[in-house]
């Protein structure tokens, strides 16, 4: 793992000499980004063997502008008057460790003795719990894909770190270390105490509890596989050949995108795979379905691809389910939509006759179920179920229904849906061509 540590700076040259000779012990990359220092910044951060870039001033945009130039798959954004602990490379480096963490950041301390500063020091731990965000000057740390996944800091507005870390907070599990950084109580001493914690309560009150709230945003994503002739339903061709194959999972994810086009209230998305074939998929969906590429990966890493992208975009929860289930009933997408709804349970599963799931639903994302999980074999749902149950996860189950993968599954569509014409004429048209043929062959 390599650490990019990303320091906006702007007149900075009496506090960066206390802060980058700590940070150099271990030779991870720093980057200094000033924002037009009129003093000596820029000197003294070469001096201390950190990159320096220049940036327009703005916290938001010298940490993008860092980060954009980083060469580290871990960010860390640190304040240039922040002091940080002995051991802070072994905290950040042990709690990332976790692949499940997508960052997090540190408690902070004010550095200034007084109770009127503890108090603040509480107050800090409060916030940050009660509002699920960080602000800059606790060091927030995240992994790259995260960051460019949530796209950076938000230069529209003044607490670009809270909005930053709010959805961060949303997108994966987020930790908050023990540090403490201690942080420079210069504001304070030239604002005064009383003018700087007025201030500061006011930009709090103004930022919303991060909760979902009361109508939530729910998006349901059909993970469409392109029908490509001869590369789907492959286990399936020595039945019905592979235009009948072809042919079938068309009509599959048709009626799949039918089925989802009939639930209300929600956002309907299809994942595409190949990421180059989404033209074929957008003939086969309705309008109203966005389109959104799949990345490489096994199925487990692209479900988790999905559900942090939609995360990134604000949705509240999402549904991920297959196009292999004929005759799916609506009501039971319906019965996972008010399980999100409810708040019931953290993980929806619809089990499926194979012991996999036609359908997951998560209202935020655990990498951790998608984390070796033996995609290829019979135990998907209970291994699923496992790790949820490890992770202290809720479980709702939905009903059994059936995957259509299999020759023999093929018997299971009578009275099932729109799949059942093209079976059926494939399995009669491959016989009577195969006696057609052998006839022509004698008369020949």
């Amino acid at each position: 793992m390599r650490l990019s540590i990303v320091i906006p700076a702007f007149n900075e040259e009496e506090t960066l000499p206390r802060l980058l000779p700590r940070l150099l012990t271990h030779q991870d990359e720093i980057i200094v980004v000033d924002g037009g220092s009129a003093d000596a910044t820029r000197a003294v951060a070469g001096r201390f063997q950190a990159r320096v870039l220049t940036a327009r001033r703005g916290r938001a945009v010298q940490m993008n502008a860092g980060a954009a130039a980083a060469a580290g798959d871990l960010l860390w954004f640190l304040h240039a008057d922040s002091q940080v602990p002995d051991d802070w490379r072994e905290q950040l480096v042990g709690a990332m460790a976790d692949p499940t963490v997508a960052g997090g950041a540190f408690r902070v301390k004010i550095d200034a003795p007084g109770f009127r500063y503890r108090v603040l020091d509480g107050w800090g731990r409060f916030r940050t719990v009660l509002q699920r965000s960080f602000y800059g000057d606790q060091g927030i740390f995240v992994r790259r894909d995260a960051f460019e996944t949530l796209g950076g800091f938000p230069a529209h507005t003044a607490l670009e770190d809270v909005a930053f870390s709010s959805r961060l907070w949303r997108l994966g599990k987020v930790v908050v270390l023990p540090g403490p950084l201690r942080a420079s109580a210069r504001r304070w001493e030239s604002a005064g105490w009383w003018r700087t914690v007025l201030t500061h309560c006011r930009l709090a009150l103004a930022q919303p509890v991060n909760t979902p709230p009361v109508s939530r945003r729910i998006a349901i994503v059909i993970m469409a596989k392109a029908p490509l002739l001869g590369q789907v339903k492959t286990r399936l061709i020595p039945a019905l050949g592979p235009q009948g194959a072809r042919d079938l999972a068309q009509r599959l994810l048709e009626e799949a995108g039918a089925l989802v086009g009939k639930v209300e209230g929600i956002t309907r998305f299809a994942a595409v795979s190949p990421a180059t074939h989404l033209g074929m998929v957008r003939s086969l969906v309705p309008a109203s379905f966005r389109l959104i590429p799949q990345t490489e990966g096994d199925l487990g890493v692209r479900l988790s691809h999905v559900f942090r992208q939609l995360f990134a975009e604000g949705f509240d929860g999402i549904i991920a389910m297959g196009a292999d289930h004929p005759a799916l009933p609506k009501e039971y997408l319906e019965q996972a939509v008010a399980a999100l709804h409810a708040k019931t349970a953290q993980v929806i599963l619809g089990p499926a006759e194979d012991g996999g799931y036609y359908l997951i639903g998560l209202p935020r994302l655990y990498p951790e179920l998608f984390l070796g999980i033996p995609w290829s074999g019979p135990d998907v749902l209970e291994a699923t179920r496992a790790r949820a149950h490890r992770l202290g996860l809720a479980v709702h189950l939905l009903p059994t229904w059936f995957d259509l993968d299999r020759p023999e599954d093929l018997a299971r569509l009578s009275g099932r849906g729109v799949a059942q014409s093209i079976v059926l004429s494939w399995l009669i048209t491959l016989p009577l061509a195969a006696c057609l043929g052998a006839a022509l062959y004698r008369f020949f």
